[in-house]
């Protein structure tokens, strides 16, 4: 019985043949390379260890030609980096945990990691390897018959493919190219393009600046066969495979290559331009499409609409009461393809439709005969906020609920009617003029339609789905102000959003503006009303010509139609030009008198001729509710949420020592003088991780 004394383990291991390795019947996995044990082993009778043979055996130094200016040291442990928690093998990139058990040949000078796959490459280390020059790349290239790197992890250069089998590479460039990509003739003839030879050209340039793959018209980055007289080409990977001919499923027929690029070809398919490149036809249907067109998918989910919306190549004319697409606004070609969803008069482009921020998956239907628009997708149909009806009344053919218990509030709440105080809403924090839940023990209301949303819905923005939480003081992503209600929390992370942001859709008519507006996600502007300097992406903007790209942000839609001033009688209106005094020499805000821009929304009172920036005149935080009572670990008693005041202006911050700005919170008990203003508690929060 052969023994190992191995400087890994603390006893002595035993040489398990392999044919007694498989009576044992047990799954063992080896400490170095942590591949599963088949073959011969070394074991450790008194423990649960084990090592390959050829693991066992290996030396303890090696001269690697991935690393010639020192030798690596063989460790049973990964290094372990001041900056990180993980290291990496500098041949494949495998990521490994600091100091889990795994051999690496180890270069401390160079911080240079080997895993045991990569190291022991066949012939590497005793330098019998192939070493070949390839007419693009300056470095030498190490021919490896069966390489180790993870599909994800890398793609050949040439082909963009992942990298698989035989393959050529410099690590010291991460340039790879498969067996096939790397014996590619220089030059060769093609039957799409009989005029002239193709020769064989690299990314980045030297690439004639209109070469594109006629076969696909993308973007490429690997190397392409290309005619410099006529800028025809076509990618490597087209070179390989059969493309004159291609079936798929999404398409009753197959399609066949036309024998030359078009000069006039309009995609069926998409309705975009062909861009020279070759279409495949389909006789059958009489269509021509792109290559990637003949794989797009019948039906599909996308963020914009609640149904699954389907491909068709033709319709008529009378079938669309719209010609507009409903994501990007412009108009759709009826002789072409778009989705639709035929139920709602929805089309959309296909570009738009398969943009990745609109996309969210193909959705099969198994019955042809199903109507989609009545497929229940549990998008907008999640457990209600409604916990519990405990009253209800029948007026006409509606049944309505007269009392509810809710699930963030402890009491029953009552419907109301009858608006006679100013009143403010737990959930949205906007003044109550409609219907509202009250609870008659305390001071906690609810508008109806914020009461009846949905605990888990989706948002048009997102593919992601969000629950409603009752979160105080949280900051709105699209608003960008505070809010003291309930929000919709991202599932997928993310900060939340307010009920009144997260209720505007992604079309919409505002009192702003005369024409509609649409949210263009990819649009990059710095708004025109409350610039601050940065370039922000997406916004409701205008298509028409004549309204320079009007636009607005989220900030401006969820402004309040009234403010109030203290040194004015009247409620001031939002008012979206100033046409009064737009000839006048200098306009100002009468609160914090500087200039106005006559073109930006402002609030204006027309009895005392009083105009203000809006921000101005709601403050930094118009949608946090006073009176609330806060409990936390920073004070002993209760604290209550105050608005600067004449009762209040000259409190100072007992955290700061500075007078308190606009809202701060003050302490309930009677005597204690403890003020905090807002600035310092929200930077205790952020310390704090609240």
């Amino acid at each position: 019985m052969k023994k190992l004394n191995h400087f890994s383990h603390p006893h002595p291991l035993v040489l398990v043949e392999d044919q007694e390795m498989d009576s044992i019947g047990t799954i063992y996995y080896c400490s170095a390379c942590q591949e599963r044990v088949e073959g011969s082993s070394y074991n450790c009778s008194e423990c649960d260890f084990c090592l390959h043979k050829s693991c066992a055996e290996l030396p303890m130094e090696i001269n690697h030609p991935f690393h010639t200016s020192h030798p690596l040291i063989l460790r049973d442990k990964g290094p372990n980096y001041p900056d990180s928690n993980y290291w990496a093998c500098d041949s494949c990139e495998k990521s490994y945990k600091s100091g889990d058990e795994v051999f690496v040949y180890h270069c401390s000078s160079c911080e240079f990691d080997l895993d045991i796959r990569c190291a022991l490459l066949p012939n590497l280390i005793d330098g019998d390897f192939p070493k070949l020059i390839h007419f693009y790349h300056q470095h030498s290239l190490f021919f490896i018959e069966n390489h180790y790197i993870e599909p994800q992890d890398q793609s050949c250069s040439a082909c963009e493919e992942p990298i698989s089998g035989p393959v050529y590479c410099c690590f010291d460039c991460e340039f790879f190219l498969h067996q096939k990509c790397f014996e590619l003739p220089l030059e060769i003839n093609h039957p799409s393009h009989r005029k002239h030879s193709l020769t064989l050209l690299p990314n980045p340039p030297p690439h004639p600046e209109r070469c594109s793959c006629h076969l696909c018209s993308k973007a490429y980055k690997g190397f392409i066969y290309c005619c410099s007289h006529c800028e025809f080409g076509i990618m490597i990977k087209y070179i390989f495979s059969d493309h004159k001919v291609i079936e798929n499923k999404r398409h009753e027929h197959p399609f066949t290559i036309a024998p030359r690029p078009s000069s006039s070809f309009i995609c069926d398919a998409c309705g975009t331009d062909g861009k020279y490149c070759i279409p495949y036809v389909c006789t059958e249907c009489d269509i021509a499409v792109h290559k990637d067109c003949i794989s797009l998918p019948r039906n599909i989910m996308i963020t914009r609409h609640d149904h699954p919306i389907s491909h068709i190549y033709f319709f008529k004319e009378n079938q669309v009461k719209e010609r507009g697409c409903r994501i990007c606004q412009s108009e759709i070609n009826t002789e072409y393809g778009c989705y639709h969803c035929p139920s709602c008069d929805y089309f959309v482009h296909v570009d738009c439709a398969m943009d990745k921020d609109i996309f969210i998956q193909e959705y099969e239907v198994t019955d042809e005969n199903q109507n989609l628009n009545q497929i229940n997708l549990g998008w907008l149909i999640g457990e209600p906020s409604i916990t519990r009806v405990l009253k209800e009344k029948k007026i006409g053919e509606e049944v309505i609920a007269t009392e509810i218990e809710h699930f963030d509030h402890q009491c029953k709440l009552i419907l109301c009617n009858d608006v006679k105080a100013e009143k403010y809403c737990d959930g949205c924090g906007r003044s109550i003029s409609t219907s509202f839940y009250y609870c008659a023990d305390c001071n906690y209301i609810l508008h109806k339609r914020c009461a009846e949303l949905p605990r888990k819905t989706r948002h048009w923005a997102f593919k992601d789905t969000f629950t409603l939480k009752s979160y105080v003081y949280d900051r709105c992503r699209f608003c960008c102000f505070y809010n003291s209600g309930l929000v919709y929390q991202n599932d997928g992370g993310g900060s939340s959003s307010c009920i009144s942001c997260f209720l505007i859709p992604d079309t919409l008519i505002t009192e702003g503006h005369k024409h509609r507006l649409f949210f263009d996600h990819k649009f990059i502007f710095k708004c025109n009303i409350c610039d601050d300097g940065h370039q922000k992406k997406g916004a409701f903007i205008c298509r028409r010509k004549e309204c320079d790209h009007f636009t607005l942000d989220y900030t401006h839609l969820v402004l309040l139609n009234t403010a109030r001033y203290k040194n004015d009688e009247h409620p001031l209106l939002l008012t979206y030009c100033d046409d009064i005094h737009r000839h006048s020499d200098q306009i100002v805000c009468d609160i914090c008198e500087e200039s106005r821009d006559p073109n930006e929304w402002f609030y204006y009172c027309g009895v005392c001729d009083n105009s203000t920036h809006f921000l101005c005149a709601l403050g930094k935080y118009p949608f946090l509710k006073l009176g609330l009572i806060w409990k936390d670990d920073f004070h002993e008693h209760p604290l209550t949420f105050v608005k600067k005041d004449y009762y209040h202006d000259y409190l100072k911050c007992s955290v700061c020592g500075k007078y308190c700005k606009e809202v701060f919170f003050k302490c309930t008990k009677s005597g204690c003088e403890y003020v905090i203003d807002w600035e310092c508690r929200k930077h205790i929060w952020g310390s704090k991780g609240i």
